[in-house]
This record gives C-alpha cells, sequence and structure tokens, in this order.
C-alpha cells in the first residue's frame, strides 16, 4: 500500500474503520444466527472506538482533489475486506460462530500489520504511538479471536 504521509495514514485509517464499520453493519443485519449477531456486535463496539479515536486525531483529513479521497478509499478497501459481506458469507460468517471469528481474525491481522506500517510514517510522536496502540489492541482482539476458534473447532 502506499502511503506516503502521517495525514495519509491517518485517512486510509479512518476509511478502513469506516469500512470495517459498514461491513458488519450490513453483517448483523444479514445475520439469523443469535450468537452470531452478538459476536458481531461485539466486533462492531471495537471498530467504532477505533474511528473515533482516528476521528479525534485527524477531523479533517485536509485533501484537496476528490481523485486523492477516492485513491485512500480504495486503499483502505484493498486492505480490509475485499469481497465485503459476500466473501464473509462465502466464509461462513453470517452463519457460524467459527465463520465470523475466521473472518474477523484474518482482518484484524491485515489492521495490525497496516498501522504498524502506518505508525512509522508519521512525523508526530503522538500519532505514531496512537498508531502503534490500536495495532496493539487489533492484536488483543486477533488473540482473543483465535481463542474462540479454538473454542468453537469442530
Amino acid at each position: 500500500m502506499i502511503v506516503r504521509n502521517e495525514n495519509q495514514a491517518l485517512c486510509v485509517a479512518m476509511e478502513m474503520e469506516r469500512r470495517a464499520i459498514g461491513i458488519y453493519e450490513r453483517a448483523l443485519l444479514l445475520a439469523q444466527d443469535e450468537g452470531v449477531q452478538k459476536g458481531i456486535r461485539e466486533i462492531l463496539s471495537d471498530e467504532r472506538e477505533h474511528l473515533r479515536r482516528f476521528t479525534a486525531m485527524r477531523a479533517d483529513c485536509g485533501l484537496e482533489k476528490s481523485e486523492e479521497r477516492m485513491l485512500l478509499k480504495a486503499l483502505a478497501a484493498e486492505v480490509l475486506f475485499p469481497g465485503g459481506v459476500m466473501e464473509m458469507e462465502r466464509k461462513q460468517g453470517l452463519s457460524t460462530l467459527r465463520g465470523l471469528y475466521a473472518f474477523a481474525a484474518e482482518n484484524e491481522k491485515d489492521a495490525v500489520e497496516t498501522y504498524l506500517d502506518f505508525s512509522k510514517k508519521c512525523d508526530r510522536a503522538e500519532t505514531a504511538e496512537a498508531f502503534m496502540n490500536i495495532a496493539r489492541e487489533e492484536s488483543l482482539h486477533l488473540a482473543e479471536l483465535k481463542r474462540h476458534l479454538e473454542d468453537t473447532a469442530e
């Protein structure tokens, strides 16, 4: 992914979280199993908190060109949830807890790697630290999802 600076990293991170929220909100509407719905709500809560934190750091990305905004949105979509809700359904993320946890874990892993990379592109120490903190949180979520996967082993 080509992100050149802190400003772009924050913008892409915000788009990544917005995308995650949108995917999980749609999934919540489509999932019929109560356990899966509960799992989605828990994951959704974490994603909303991350968006809130990124937004607080950078309420306006300051991008003048609509082409650049579209590029950053496309980059965010490339990082998380390629295939969207349809891919989630193909991986049984809407019908089984195991599928949901596997799908979410795959995307958490990608988020960890991306946020660690973004931390290296920051000029301000506090922004770099925020990316590292969220990457650590995502690592904890990933570990928790892996534990859930072990508990729901077939």
